[in-house]
């Protein structure tokens, strides 16, 4: 049996924060395919410039070449919703997978879809959450 072939793709520039450098977004990677018994292909390399998409929609318009697309992580999708909803149709659309390496999650299927974008729903939300340790103590001690 082939084993199923994957484009990864990796960022030059920080997302979400935190910046990871290529080589070791490149391992995760592979070592994610690896452990699933994926080919892994030489990883898309996003560019600098924030907010640019230019490579991962590149990658989504020969998505067909391929069984499918792993990130590094999650928090590498755009943040605009309509954006994901956009590339997770184009890929399902192609009967194509989505896989984050650093979550260990896949998109295969509209559920798989729901379920991410909860995820970064709920990861957006928490910035806002106020610390409970200090509603506690303003609460306990009438500051």
């Amino acid at each position: 049996m082939e084993k199923k072939r994957f484009r990864g793709y990796i960022s030059s520039r920080p997302f979400d924060g935190e910046r990871a450098p290529q080589h070791i977004q490149n391992l995760v990677i592979r070592t994610y395919c690896e452990d699933l018994g994926f080919e892994f292909l030489l990883s898309a390399t996003e560019v600098a410039m924030p907010n640019s998409y230019l490579v991962l929609n590149r990658l989504i318009t020969e998505i067909e070449e391929l069984d499918g697309v792993v990130f590094y992580s999650l928090r590498q999708l755009p943040e605009e919703p309509h954006h994901r909803r956009k590339i997770f149709h184009e890929v399902l659309a192609a009967r194509r997978e989505v896989h984050f390496s650093v979550e260990r999650l896949a998109i295969q299927n509209n559920s798989d879809v729901n379920r991410v974008e909860n995820i970064l729903g709920v990861a957006a939300l928490l910035p806002q959450i106020p610390d409970i340790r200090t509603w506690y103590r303003a609460k306990t001690h009438g500051k």
